[in-house]
C-alpha cells in the first residue's frame, strides 16, 4: 500500500492507496484506491469551549454517492502529492479496515 495525500484541483485533501496510470513511460493519471476526504475541524473540551491549540482529523469517502472503492483521475487534476504524517497515516488505515469489517459484518 503506498498510502499518500493529493491536493486536487478542487482544493480537495485526499488521502489514499495511490499507484501511477502509466502511457508509454509518462504518468497519464493516478489510480485511488479507498480515498478519503481530509476536513478538520477544532477540539472542544468539557465546557464546550473551542481549544484554538487542538484540531481533530475527520476522514469522509471521497465519492459519498457510490459504492466504488477505486478511482481513476487524471495526472493534471493534481497539484501536489505528499508523504502524510505517520500518525494520519496509521489513522486513514484504522478508517478503511473498521469500514471493510463493518461491511462485512452486514453482508455476512
Amino acid at each position: 500500500m503506498s498510502v499518500k495525500i493529493l491536493v486536487l484541483k478542487s482544493q480537495e485533501d485526499v488521502i489514499s492507496d495511490v499507484s501511477e496510470i502509466q502511457d508509454s513511460g509518462r504518468v497519464i493519471g493516478y489510480n485511488l484506491k479507498e480515498p478519503r476526504t481530509l476536513n478538520l475541524s477544532r477540539v472542544q473540551n468539557l465546557n464546550e469551549e473551542v481549544d484554538p491549540n487542538r484540531v481533530s482529523v475527520n476522514f469522509t469517502k471521497w465519492q459519498i454517492f457510490s459504492d466504488d472503492v477505486e478511482y481513476q483521475i487524471p495526472a493534471d487534476w493534481v497539484v501536489t502529492i505528499c508523504e502524510p504524517m505517520p500518525r494520519l497515516k496509521q489513522s486513514y488505515e484504522e478508517n478503511v479496515n473498521a469500514e471493510e469489517r463493518s461491511m462485512s459484518n452486514l453482508s455476512g
